[in-house]
Protein backbone atom coordinates (compact mmCIF):
# COMPACT_ATOMS: atom_id res chain seq x y z
CA UNK A 1 0.00 0.00 0.00
CA UNK A 2 1.05 3.18 -1.12
CA UNK A 3 0.86 5.76 1.64
CA UNK A 4 0.91 9.40 1.53
CA UNK A 5 2.75 11.99 3.99
CA UNK A 6 0.98 15.59 3.51
CA UNK A 7 3.68 17.79 5.28
CA UNK A 8 1.68 21.16 5.18
CA UNK A 9 1.96 24.43 6.77
CA UNK A 10 -0.74 25.90 8.01
CA UNK A 11 -1.78 29.23 6.20
CA UNK A 12 -3.71 32.32 7.34
CA UNK A 13 -7.16 31.09 6.65
CA UNK A 14 -8.49 27.67 6.53
CA UNK A 15 -9.74 28.01 3.04
CA UNK A 16 -6.11 28.72 1.68
CA UNK A 17 -4.47 26.06 3.83
CA UNK A 18 -7.24 23.51 2.54
CA UNK A 19 -6.62 25.05 -0.89
CA UNK A 20 -2.78 23.81 -0.50
CA UNK A 21 -3.18 20.59 0.76
CA UNK A 22 -6.00 19.30 -1.97
CA UNK A 23 -2.85 20.64 -4.42
CA UNK A 24 -1.08 18.00 -2.60
CA UNK A 25 -3.47 15.64 -2.27
CA UNK A 26 -4.06 15.33 -5.54
CA UNK A 27 -0.33 14.73 -6.46
CA UNK A 28 -0.45 11.97 -4.12
CA UNK A 29 -3.37 10.58 -6.10
CA UNK A 30 -1.97 11.03 -9.25
CA UNK A 31 1.48 9.03 -8.26
CA UNK A 32 -0.10 6.51 -7.21
CA UNK A 33 -1.05 7.03 -2.94
CA UNK A 34 -4.20 4.93 -1.50
CA UNK A 35 -3.54 6.87 1.75
CA UNK A 36 -2.54 9.98 3.16
CA UNK A 37 -1.80 11.49 6.26
CA UNK A 38 -2.41 15.29 7.14
CA UNK A 39 -1.11 17.20 10.03
CA UNK A 40 -3.11 17.68 13.33
CA UNK A 41 -5.77 20.69 13.44
CA UNK A 42 -4.21 21.08 9.66
CA UNK A 43 -6.98 24.07 8.21
CA UNK A 44 -6.23 26.28 11.49
CA UNK A 45 -3.42 24.95 14.34
CA UNK A 46 -5.35 26.26 17.51
CA UNK A 47 -6.95 29.49 16.36
CA UNK A 48 -10.41 28.41 17.64
CA UNK A 49 -12.53 30.64 16.09
CA UNK A 50 -11.59 28.47 12.84
CA UNK A 51 -13.52 25.46 14.13
CA UNK A 52 -16.22 26.81 12.34
CA UNK A 53 -14.90 26.29 9.19
CA UNK A 54 -14.10 22.47 10.00
CA UNK A 55 -17.43 21.34 8.52
CA UNK A 56 -16.74 22.89 4.80
CA UNK A 57 -13.44 21.53 5.26
CA UNK A 58 -14.52 18.09 6.01
CA UNK A 59 -17.22 18.62 3.12
CA UNK A 60 -14.68 19.23 0.55
CA UNK A 61 -12.66 16.23 1.82
CA UNK A 62 -15.32 14.23 1.38
CA UNK A 63 -16.20 15.25 -2.20
CA UNK A 64 -12.10 14.75 -2.98
CA UNK A 65 -12.18 11.37 -2.16
CA UNK A 66 -15.28 10.05 -3.53
CA UNK A 67 -13.70 11.35 -6.92
CA UNK A 68 -9.95 10.27 -6.63
CA UNK A 69 -10.88 6.84 -4.41
CA UNK A 70 -8.31 8.38 -1.83
CA UNK A 71 -8.90 7.47 1.81
CA UNK A 72 -7.31 10.31 3.93
CA UNK A 73 -6.34 11.20 7.82
CA UNK A 74 -7.17 14.82 8.71
CA UNK A 75 -6.42 16.49 12.13
CA UNK A 76 -9.19 18.93 12.30
CA UNK A 77 -10.66 21.38 15.22
CA UNK A 78 -14.10 20.91 16.14
CA UNK A 79 -16.14 22.59 18.62
CA UNK A 80 -17.53 20.29 21.40
CA UNK A 81 -19.99 21.88 23.44
CA UNK A 82 -18.22 25.26 25.42
CA UNK A 83 -15.06 23.82 24.59
CA UNK A 84 -13.19 22.32 21.68
CA UNK A 85 -11.98 18.59 19.91
CA UNK A 86 -8.45 17.98 19.07
CA UNK A 87 -9.95 15.15 16.53
CA UNK A 88 -8.40 13.24 13.40
CA UNK A 89 -10.84 12.18 10.70
CA UNK A 90 -10.79 8.97 8.74
CA UNK A 91 -12.48 10.26 5.51
CA UNK A 92 -12.30 7.58 2.63
CA UNK A 93 -14.65 7.46 -0.55
CA UNK A 94 -17.90 6.53 0.86
CA UNK A 95 -17.53 9.36 3.36
CA UNK A 96 -15.84 9.54 6.97
CA UNK A 97 -14.98 6.23 7.86
CA UNK A 98 -14.26 7.04 11.51
CA UNK A 99 -13.29 9.94 14.13
CA UNK A 100 -10.42 9.48 17.02
CA UNK A 101 -10.49 12.33 19.84
CA UNK A 102 -6.92 12.60 21.23
CA UNK A 103 -7.18 10.74 23.99
CA UNK A 104 -4.06 12.71 25.70
CA UNK A 105 -4.15 16.55 26.30
CA UNK A 106 -1.10 18.58 26.37
CA UNK A 107 -0.21 21.00 29.32
CA UNK A 108 2.07 23.09 27.34
CA UNK A 109 -0.42 24.12 24.65
CA UNK A 110 -3.40 24.32 27.08
CA UNK A 111 -5.45 21.67 25.65
CA UNK A 112 -6.75 20.62 29.03
CA UNK A 113 -8.23 23.54 29.35
CA UNK A 114 -9.40 24.42 26.22
CA UNK A 115 -10.24 20.83 24.97
CA UNK A 116 -12.66 17.87 25.65
CA UNK A 117 -10.42 14.49 26.17
CA UNK A 118 -11.39 10.91 23.69
CA UNK A 119 -12.58 8.29 25.45
CA UNK A 120 -12.10 5.47 22.69
CA UNK A 121 -9.75 4.06 21.01
CA UNK A 122 -9.99 3.96 17.16
CA UNK A 123 -9.20 1.05 14.73
CA UNK A 124 -10.56 0.15 11.02
CA UNK A 125 -9.68 -2.20 8.47
CA UNK A 126 -7.37 -0.23 5.41
CA UNK A 127 -6.22 -1.42 2.23
CA UNK A 128 -5.15 -4.90 4.17
CA UNK A 129 -4.14 -3.14 7.24
CA UNK A 130 -5.53 -3.25 10.66
CA UNK A 131 -5.05 0.70 11.11
CA UNK A 132 -5.10 2.76 14.73
CA UNK A 133 -5.36 6.10 15.08
CA UNK A 134 -3.25 8.26 17.56
CA UNK A 135 -2.86 12.04 17.59
CA UNK A 136 0.97 13.94 18.56
CA UNK A 137 1.37 13.92 22.17
CA UNK A 138 -0.48 10.55 22.35
CA UNK A 139 3.44 9.29 21.19
CA UNK A 140 4.35 9.89 24.74
CA UNK A 141 2.26 7.11 26.45
CA UNK A 142 3.25 3.78 24.99
CA UNK A 143 0.45 2.12 26.90
CA UNK A 144 -2.00 3.52 24.30
CA UNK A 145 0.23 1.59 21.73
CA UNK A 146 0.57 -1.64 23.17
CA UNK A 147 -3.54 -1.34 23.73
CA UNK A 148 -3.40 -1.06 20.25
CA UNK A 149 -1.21 -3.83 19.27
CA UNK A 150 -2.55 -6.54 20.92
CA UNK A 151 -6.13 -5.98 19.12
CA UNK A 152 -4.07 -6.49 15.77
CA UNK A 153 -3.23 -3.07 15.00
CA UNK A 154 -0.12 -3.20 12.50
CA UNK A 155 -0.09 0.41 11.45
CA UNK A 156 -0.45 3.39 13.45
CA UNK A 157 -1.06 6.46 11.80
CA UNK A 158 -0.32 9.89 13.55
CA UNK A 159 -1.36 13.70 12.75
CA UNK A 160 1.05 15.69 14.77
CA UNK A 161 2.35 18.97 15.16
CA UNK A 162 5.44 18.36 16.87
CA UNK A 163 8.05 21.27 17.64
CA UNK A 164 11.21 21.13 15.94
CA UNK A 165 12.53 22.19 19.30
CA UNK A 166 11.74 18.64 21.08
CA UNK A 167 12.55 16.90 17.27
CA UNK A 168 14.89 14.36 19.39
CA UNK A 169 11.95 13.17 20.94
CA UNK A 170 9.44 13.06 18.72
CA UNK A 171 11.81 10.78 16.40
CA UNK A 172 13.27 8.57 19.39
CA UNK A 173 8.99 8.04 20.14
CA UNK A 174 8.01 7.47 17.07
CA UNK A 175 10.57 4.89 16.43
CA UNK A 176 10.30 2.91 19.99
CA UNK A 177 6.46 2.97 19.11
CA UNK A 178 7.07 0.74 15.80
CA UNK A 179 9.83 -1.15 17.11
CA UNK A 180 8.41 -2.55 20.51
CA UNK A 181 5.12 -3.14 18.71
CA UNK A 182 6.56 -4.76 15.46
CA UNK A 183 4.15 -2.23 13.60
CA UNK A 184 4.08 0.66 10.97
CA UNK A 185 4.13 4.26 12.27
CA UNK A 186 3.59 6.75 9.95
CA UNK A 187 3.50 10.54 11.91
CA UNK A 188 2.74 13.82 9.64
CA UNK A 189 3.75 17.01 11.31
CA UNK A 190 3.05 20.68 10.47
CA UNK A 191 5.81 22.32 7.95
CA UNK A 192 5.93 26.03 10.04
CA UNK A 193 7.33 26.83 12.99
CA UNK A 194 7.03 26.59 15.77
CA UNK A 195 6.27 23.23 14.99
CA UNK A 196 8.36 21.76 11.77
CA UNK A 197 9.68 18.34 13.37
CA UNK A 198 10.09 16.00 10.21
CA UNK A 199 6.99 14.18 8.90
CA UNK A 200 8.20 10.04 9.26
CA UNK A 201 7.71 6.63 8.03
CA UNK A 202 9.14 3.70 10.29
CA UNK A 203 8.62 -0.50 9.76
CA UNK A 204 7.76 -2.55 12.85
CA UNK A 205 11.82 -2.77 12.93
CA UNK A 206 11.60 0.79 13.70
CA UNK A 207 13.97 1.51 10.97
CA UNK A 208 13.21 5.04 9.05
CA UNK A 209 11.33 4.10 5.68
CA UNK A 210 10.84 8.25 4.69
CA UNK A 211 11.50 11.62 5.98
CA UNK A 212 10.16 14.83 4.50
CA UNK A 213 11.45 18.10 6.41
CA UNK A 214 10.27 20.61 3.79
CA UNK A 215 6.41 21.45 2.60
CA UNK A 216 5.14 18.65 0.23
CA UNK A 217 4.75 15.11 0.20
CA UNK A 218 6.58 12.15 0.39
CA UNK A 219 5.40 8.79 -0.50
CA UNK A 220 5.95 5.00 1.37
CA UNK A 221 4.81 1.45 0.38
CA UNK A 222 3.88 -0.32 3.20
CA UNK A 223 3.77 -4.30 2.97
CA UNK A 224 0.92 -5.43 4.97
CA UNK A 225 2.37 -9.13 5.30
CA UNK A 226 5.23 -8.07 6.87
CA UNK A 227 4.23 -7.14 10.75
CA UNK A 228 2.36 -10.38 10.56
CA UNK A 229 5.98 -12.20 9.59
CA UNK A 230 7.95 -10.46 11.80
CA UNK A 231 5.81 -11.26 15.01
CA UNK A 232 6.25 -14.39 14.08
CA UNK A 233 9.67 -14.91 13.59
CA UNK A 234 10.42 -12.55 15.89
CA UNK A 235 7.74 -13.15 18.59
CA UNK A 236 7.69 -10.52 21.65
CA UNK A 237 4.29 -10.35 22.27
CA UNK A 238 3.99 -13.67 23.95
CA UNK A 239 6.70 -12.98 27.05
CA UNK A 240 4.66 -10.33 28.22
CA UNK A 241 3.75 -10.39 31.85
CA UNK A 242 0.73 -8.35 32.02
CA UNK A 243 0.63 -9.89 35.97
CA UNK A 244 3.21 -7.59 37.01
CA UNK A 245 1.75 -4.31 35.01
CA UNK A 246 -1.56 -3.65 37.47
CA UNK A 247 0.10 -0.49 38.62
CA UNK A 248 -0.89 0.98 35.15
CA UNK A 249 -4.44 0.72 36.09
CA UNK A 250 -3.82 3.13 38.82
CA UNK A 251 -4.53 6.78 38.98
CA UNK A 252 -1.49 8.59 37.92
CA UNK A 253 0.49 10.99 40.21
CA UNK A 254 3.51 13.09 40.70
CA UNK A 255 5.92 13.25 42.76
Amino acid sequence: MKVALIHLATRETPEATLQKALELLLQAHQQGAKVAVLPELFPSGYRFADAAFTPSVLARLERFCAQTGLTLVAGVLEQAGPRHANRASVVGPAGVLATYTKTHLIPAFGEPETMIPGQDLVTLELEGFKVGIAICFDLRFPELFRAYALQGVNLFLIPSAWPKSRGYAWELFCKSRAAENQAYLVAVNHAEDPFGAPSLAVDPLGQELLRVEAEGLGLVELDPAFPARLRQEFPVFPQRRPELYQGLLKSPTSK
